[in-house]
């Protein structure tokens, strides 16, 4: 099969660390999330990996040759929509094809996926007016729907689609875009899915477990500690305490600190005099005398603080800014 991978999105959600660093390369439990999609499809039979390339395309292309997929590089000019990405991506693409979007992470064997229908990967949520909702009758998919203010159906599509003919989509896509239907003044891959569906072509889904959604700060860090508990790592620090479970690589140095649980950290990271838990610590950052958790700490940067010393009476209160 083939797989198309859109990491176009600017990331403006998570801005300061995408001002330099495209979204698909930010760390989290110890690779990139362009790593932990790629990592997840080494099982399958891959003719060709598509990767929807966007701004700060170089360091996403120089990324990719740590891998043996035979990649094609697709920029997408302007920032169309994930419906136009697909669009682009898919063009002269034939057979069966994954799409996998650039800022997600599935815990999920993509070879339980088959080979001859459509699939929809779905998940149940509390908030089905933030996604693509899937409505089912008897396991068979009748309508999606983008971000609708009255769901249906609390079945929100988490970023996995399965395509037994990529070009039903490239062809559904071109009539979105030939018309101009767009949801949010963007094109929609579920326009082209409910166009295909309205036509007859048939859709199943399958639940996705466990999905990880990498879009904000919040959502990075939440990721973070879960796939903590599968991908850790740490050799043994005479200098430092580890609380488990964590993600550091030999590279890293760290002296006189308690790091965990839930850090990740990046390669070449030097950590002095600090407490650090529930954060992520991208490479080449120095951290000194800090304390901090639930942060993200961006590549090459400098963090360091000043601890105090006190003799603080009974019934005392001390507060710092």
């Amino acid at each position: 099969m083939n797989v198309i991978i859109p990491v176009a999105g600017e990331g403006v959600r998570l801005k300061p660390h995408t001002h330099f660093l495209p979204k698909c390369l930010l760390y989290v439990a110890g690779k990139p999330i362009l790593g932990h999609i790629l990592d997840g499809i080494k099982d399958l039979q891959i003719s060709k990996v598509i990767i929807v390339l966007g701004a700060k395309s170089e360091q996403v292309v120089r990324f990719c040759k740590n891998y043996n997929y035979n990649f094609k590089f697709v920029i997408q000019q302007k920032r169309l929509g994930l419906g136009h990405a697909i669009y682009v991506g898919s063009n002269s693409l034939k057979g069966p094809t994954l799409v996998l979007l650039g800022d997600t992470i599935t815990d999920f064997d993509f070879k339980d996926l088959g080979d001859r229908i459509n699939i929809l990967g779905v998940k149940e949520v509390d908030n089905p007016q933030r996604f693509g909702i899937v409505e089912i009758v008897g396991g068979k998919v009748i309508n999606v729907v983008e971000k609708p203010e009255k769901p249906r159906s609390n079945l929100a599509i988490v970023g996995v689609y399965y395509f037994a003919d990529i070009k039903k989509i490239h062809q559904a896509m071109a009539t979105v875009i030939k018309r101009g239907i767009k949801t949010k003044n963007e094109y929609q891959l579920t326009d082209g899915l409910a166009l295909l569906i309205k036509k007859g072509e048939p859709f199943n889904i399958i639940k996705i477990k466990y999905w990880f959604d990498c879009g904000t700060p919040d959502a990075l860090i939440d990721t973070n500690r879960h796939l903590l508990k599968k991908n850790h790592y740490c050799r043994s620090h005479n200098k430092a305490k580890i609380i488990a479970p964590v993600y550091i690589p030999d590279s890293a140095e760290i002296i006189d600190s308690i790091i965990g649980p839930n850090v990740s950290v990046g390669e070449c990271v030097k950590i002095k005099n600090s407490i650090i838990q529930d954060s992520i610590i991208n490479n080449n950052a120095t951290i000194e005398n800090a304390i901090f958790n639930k942060s993200i700490i961006g590549q090459n940067a400098v963090v360091r603080g000043s601890f105090k010393r006190l003799n603080v009476g009974d019934s005392s209160v001390i507060e710092f800014p």
